[in-house]
C-alpha cells in the first residue's frame, strides 16, 4: 500500500465569498480525504492528506466542483510531505488576516433560483423573509468592512445566528454551509414602513408598500447597495410627480419587470439580452420597445419612462426584496437621490435628502458599508457592453495587459466618475460614483477615495490624473498625491479612453478611434474626435475633426442652437432672418452669440465628435432648446435614425485636409447643405441616417490615413458617442472590410466611466 501524503496548495482567484471553502469541503469529504481549507489575506491555503492518487482526482474534479461565481486564477504547489498516519477529516479552520494583503472580493449577485423558490413558498421558514441570501447570491461587496470574508468582518457581525441558520451554517449538505450573510426571521435584518419623519407604520411593512405604490405613492426603498425611489410604471400622474420632484424632466427612468414573460409583452429582447437579465450581475438592460407600444395609444406611457427614443432600461428583480415588492406590472426603479447626488445608503440620510421626493420610506437595518449603484448594459454588436459598471460588476477584478511595478490610484474623470486601482497584473474599478457637480458627489468621490484602497488593502505609490487641471478629479488626487508626497502622473483624456479598449482585449498597441464630447488634449485644447497611434510608450495624434467655437462655453454644451449658429458662420453661410428663426433667440441673444462667435470671446474651439451631434440635431430641429442631460440631443438623432427604413445611399459632404502629419475633417460643406430649408417632418429619419452614414465614412477616411502612417491594423473604437448603436454597427463593418480588426469595450465602459482603466494603464510603464 503507498503511503500516504500531505499536500499544501496555495490559491487565488474570486474565492472569497462565493462558497469556495464549502465546495472544496465537499469534494474532499466525497473523496474521503482529509485536511483543511483557510482564508488567508491574499489566498486560500488547501491541505489535503490521503493517497496520492485520492489527491490527483480531487484535482481534476475541483473545476467542475466549483460554485457558480468562484474563479481560480492560480493553483499552486507550496508543500509535499509524507505522512504516517493522514487526517480522516476535512476541516475549514479560523481565517488568518495576517500578511500582506492582496485581496479579490466578487461583486454583489442577484438572488439565486433556491432562494427565490424558499421565499415564495408558504412552507419554508424563510417564506416572504426579503434578507434571504445563500452561498450563491446575495450582497458581498456592500457589507464587507475588512478581509478575509467572514461573517464577523460584515455588517451582519450584529445579528447572532439563531439555531435554524447556525445549523445550516454548520452544515456540509447545506447551500448556507459557511454562507457568511446568512439570516432569517429569527435572528436577522428586519424590515419597516415609515413616514417622511421615520416613525413606522403599522401592519405589514411589504402589503403596505405594495398598497402605496398601487395607489400613485412614490416609495424610497433601501436596497442592497443603496435607496432606489419607486413608482407605478404605468401611473402617469406618478410618474409625473416624481419627474416633478426630482427635477428630471427628460432622463429616461429604469423599470423592474417581475418575469421575462412581462419584459418580452413590452420589449424585444435577444438570447444576449436575455442571457444579461437573469445573469448574477442582473443588470439594467437597454431594450428596444415593441412598435405596437411606442405610439400615443400604446399600453405603456413611453413618453414619460423614456421621452426621446423608443428604448427602455429594464431590470429584474435582483433581491428578495424586490421580488417581494413587484406586482404583475413594471415599476420604476431609479436612483435615489436628487439630481447630481450620490445614492443614499444609510437611513437617516435617506429621509433628510429624499424626503421631498419619497411619500413613504422602505427601510431595513442590514447597513450598507459602501455604495453601489445598479449597473447599466446593451448589446452592442452581438456582444453585452457594460455602460455604467457598478452592482454584479464591481469590483470584480481586470486583468492589465502588463504588470505594474506599484499600486496606482485613478481618479477617473469628471463626468461618470469612477475611480480604479492598478496593482500587479490586477485592475480593480470602483462602482459608479456619478457626475462631480455638486458637493454631495464630491463628498462621495472623497469617501471612495477613503475605503477603497482600505478595502483592497492597497497602499497607492502613483496617482494618476486626467490631464485637465480643473476637474474636481484631478484637483482631488492633487492633494492626496501632496498630502502623500507620492508623484503625479497626467493622463491624456483620449490616450486613456483607447488605452482603456486596447487593454481590455490584452494589448498595449494599436490605433484608437475616440469620440466623445470633450476632453483637454495636450495642445491645451478641446479633443473630442481622435484617430491615435497608442505605443506602449506614449500616442501619437494622426487625425481630428476641425475645431469649431463654442459661443459661451459650456452653455453652448446645454443650448445647442448656440453650436449650430457657429457652424454656419465659420461655414460661411449668412444668417439670414429664417435661420435666425430656427435658432429660437432673440435679436439681443442672437447679437451676442455673434459676437462670441466671431471675436472669439469665451468660445473655446472643439473638436469633439459629440458636439458636432448636438449642432446637427439642431438643424434638424430635434435638438431641445436646453439639454437636460448629457447626450440628449444625440440620443434623439440616433433615436430618429433608427426610425429609418430605407436604403444607406445618401450622405453629407465633408472636406478632409492633411497638414503636418495630421488629416483634419471638416464639417462646413454639412452645415452649408443643412442651411437650406428643413424640409417636412418625415424626411428626418433619412437625414438623420445620413448623418450617421458621413460619420462613419468621416471615420474610415481618418482611419485610412492612420494605415498609411502605421503597420497597425488593429482599430480600438472609445468615447462616449460610440455607445451609439448604429454608428458602431456602420464603422465596425466600414473598417472590417478594410481589413482592420476592431475592438469594442465590453466590461470597462466606453464613456468616461473607463477613463480611470486608461489611467491605471498608463503607469504601466511609469
Amino acid at each position: 500500500m503507498a503511503p500516504a501524503c500531505r499536500q499544501t496548495f496555495e490559491i487565488r482567484g474570486t474565492i472569497q465569498g462565493v462558497g469556495f471553502r464549502p465546495a472544496l469541503f465537499r469534494l474532499a469529504t466525497e473523496l474521503g480525504l482529509g485536511g483543511s481549507v483557510q482564508n488567508r489575506s491574499q489566498s486560500v491555503e488547501l491541505v489535503l492528506e490521503g493517497e496520492a492518487a485520492d489527491i490527483e482526482r480531487f484535482l481534476e474534479r475541483l473545476p467542475a466542483a466549483l460554485p457558480p461565481h468562484a474563479q481560480i486564477e492560480a493553483l499552486k504547489p507550496v508543500g509535499r510531505a509524507t505522512v504516517e498516519t493522514p487526517a480522516i477529516r476535512f476541516e475549514i479552520i479560523e481565517s488568518d488576516g495576517s500578511g500582506h494583503k492582496e485581496i479579490q472580493i466578487p461583486a454583489d449577485l442577484a438572488m439565486c433560483s433556491d432562494c427565490r423558490a424558499e421565499i415564495l413558498d408558504p412552507t419554508a421558514h424563510r417564506y416572504h423573509y426579503p434578507f434571504t441570501t445563500c452561498t450563491n447570491c446575495g450582497p458581498r461587496y456592500t457589507v464587507v468592512n475588512s478581509m478575509p470574508y467572514d461573517r464577523e468582518r460584515t455588517t451582519l457581525n450584529r445579528f447572532p445566528l439563531c439555531p435554524i441558520c447556525a445549523q445550516e451554517y454548520r452544515d456540509p449538505s447545506d447551500r448556507r454551509f459557511h454562507a457568511e450573510t446568512i439570516a432569517c426571521p429569527t435572528c436577522g435584518p428586519t424590515l419597516q414602513l415609515c413616514d417622511l419623519s421615520g416613525e413606522p407604520r403599522e401592519g405589514d411593512p411589504l402589503i403596505a408598500a405594495r398598497q402605496a405604490l398601487a395607489e400613485g405613492r412614490i416609495l424610497a426603498l433601501r436596497g442592497i447597495g443603496g435607496f432606489l425611489l419607486a413608482a407605478d410604471a404605468m401611473n402617469r400622474e406618478a410618474l409625473l410627480t416624481l419627474r416633478q420632484r426630482k427635477a428630471r424632466p427628460d432622463k429616461p427612468f429604469a423599470v423592474m419587470a417581475p418575469s421575462l414573460e412581462v419584459v418580452k409583452h413590452f420589449c424585444l429582447l435577444s438570447d444576449v439580452e436575455r442571457t444579461m437579465l437573469t445573469s448574477s450581475q442582473s443588470p439594467i438592460v437597454i431594450l428596444h420597445v415593441r412598435a405596437e407600444h411606442t405610439g400615443a395609444g400604446g399600453e405603456l406611457p413611453l413618453d414619460l419612462l423614456s421621452p426621446d427614443t423608443a428604448t427602455l432600461g429594464v431590470m429584474l428583480p435582483t433581491s428578495p426584496l424586490h421580488v417581494l415588492l413587484a406586482g404583475e406590472g413594471l415599476l420604476v426603479m431609479t436612483s435615489g437621490n436628487r439630481c447630481g447626488e450620490p445614492i443614499a445608503i444609510e437611513n437617516s440620510e435617506a429621509l433628510a435628502r429624499l424626503s421631498d421626493i419619497a411619500d413613504l420610506f422602505l427601510l431595513h437595518d442590514r447597513e450598507i458599508n459602501l455604495r453601489c449603484d445598479d449597473s447599466l448594459c446593451i448589446q452592442q454588436q452581438g456582444h453585452p457592453q457594460v455602460w455604467r459598471r457598478a452592482r454584479g460588476y464591481a469590483p470584480r477584478a481586470l486583468r492589465l495587459p502588463r504588470t505594474i511595478p506599484q499600486p496606482v490610484l485613478a481618479m477617473g474623470a469628471e463626468l461618470k466618475n469612477a475611480i480604479g486601482l492598478g496593482y500587479t497584473d490586477h485592475l480593480i474599478l470602483s462602482p459608479h460614483i456619478g457626475d462631480l457637480e455638486t458637493p454631495e458627489a464630491l463628498d462621495g468621490l472623497e469617501q471612495a477615495v477613503k475605503l477603497f484602497p482600505a478595502f483592497l488593502q492597497q497602499t497607492p505609490a502613483l496617482i494618476a490624473v486626467d490631464l485637465h487641471p480643473d476637474m474636481h478629479a484631478t484637483r482631488l488626487g492633487r492633494r492626496l498625491a501632496t498630502a502623500g508626497g507620492l508623484p503625479v502622473r497626467e493622463v491624456q483624456h483620449h490616450h486613456a479612453h483607447g488605452l482603456a479598449c486596447l487593454g481590455e482585449h490584452g494589448l498595449c498597441e494599436g490605433l484608437a478611434l475616440v469620440f466623445d464630447g470633450t476632453g483637454m488634449g495636450t495642445d491645451g485644447s478641446i479633443w473630442g474626435a481622435e484617430l491615435l497611434e497608442i505605443r506602449p510608450d506614449g500616442f501619437s495624434r494622426r487625425a481630428t475633426f476641425a475645431p469649431v467655437s463654442l459661443p459661451g462655453g459650456d452653455q453652448a454644451v446645454k443650448h445647442p442652437a448656440r453650436q449650430l449658429l457657429a457652424r454656419w458662420i465659420e461655414a460661411g453661410v449668412p444668417i439670414t432672418p429664417d435661420l435666425a428663426d430656427r435658432l429660437g433667440a432673440s435679436d439681443e441673444t442672437l447679437m451676442a452669440w455673434i459676437a462670441q462667435t466671431t471675436h472669439g470671446i469665451n468660445a473655446p474651439l472643439s473638436h469633439a465628435a459629440g458636439r458636432l451631434f448636438d449642432g446637427f440635431a439642431a438643424a434638424m430641429g430635434i435638438a431641445p432648446l436646453t439639454v437636460s442631460y448629457e447626450g440628449q440631443a444625440a440620443i434623439r438623432l440616433e433615436a430618429a435614425a433608427k426610425r429609418y427604413g430605407g436604403p444607406l445611399s445618401e450622405a453629407y459632404p465633408f472636406n478632409a485636409s492633411e497638414a503636418e502629419g495630421m488629416l483634419q475633417i471638416d464639417w462646413a460643406p454639412m452645415f452649408v447643405r443643412c442651411a437650406r430649408p428643413r424640409g417636412p417632418a418625415h424626411e428626418t429619419p433619412g437625414k438623420a441616417m445620413a448623418f450617421h452614414r458621413s460619420l462613419a465614412l468621416a471615420a474610415c477616411r481618418m482611419v485610412e490615413y492612420g494605415f498609411s502612417l502605421s503597420e497597425q491594423r488593429t482599430v480600438a473604437l472609445s468615447g462616449g458617442v460610440f455607445m451609439n448603436q448604429i454608428l458602431t454597427a456602420l464603422v465596425t463593418e466600414a473598417l472590417e472590410s478594410m481589413g482592420a480588426t476592431v475592438l469594442l469595450h465590453r466590461e470597462i465602459p466606453p464613456n468616461d466611466g473607463g477613463i480611470a482603466a486608461g489611467q491605471v494603464m498608463a503607469c504601466a510603464a511609469y
